[in-house]
């Protein structure tokens, strides 16, 4: 399966917008844990967050199940400071690169925690993203405390 990152849309079949029983319907055969705010699938890899029981966030970390794509790379087939400097374009300001989490105002997209232990598939050589993710603008403001 191929996700492909579309800021302030969603991911892949997952828009903003959807409901939860809409989102559980998608992926019921890999659905992998609940909590008040959140549905987790995938081995707990993709991570949907609801407002309002509307989604809101969606973090996606690497499985075997799914390729994600952002401006046509393979988000965890790639360096995380390359990833960053892809994102980075899309911006109307520019953005000064840290490893440890990031978040991209314009296109509300997330970087979490890059480090060898995720490059999963480049043998661990590489620093690649935990997760990515992106939120709507309600997610924004919540995440710069507004």
């Amino acid at each position: 399966m191929e996700f492909l990152i579309k800021p302030h849309d969603g991911i892949g079949p997952i828009t903003f917008g959807m409901n939860r029983e809409q989102v559980r319907e998608l992926f019921a055969g890999f659905f992998t844990l609940s909590d008040e705010a959140s549905d987790f699938y995938f081995d707990s890899c993709l991570q949907i967050e609801f407002e309002n029981d509307l989604v809101n966030f969606i973090g996606v970390s690497q499985n075997e199940n799914y390729q994600l794509m952002f401006g046509g790379i393979d988000v965890f087939d790639v360096d995380g400071s390359t990833l960053f400097k892809v994102i980075s374009a899309n911006e109307s300001e520019s953005h000064t690169f840290n490893e440890s989490e990031y978040i991209f105002p314009d296109q509300i997209v997330t970087l979490w925690e890059m480090d060898e232990q995720y490059d999963y598939l480049g043998n661990h050589k590489r620093k690649v993203w935990a997760q990515v993710g992106i939120g709507t603008k309600s997610y924004l403001k919540v995440v710069n405390g507004l």
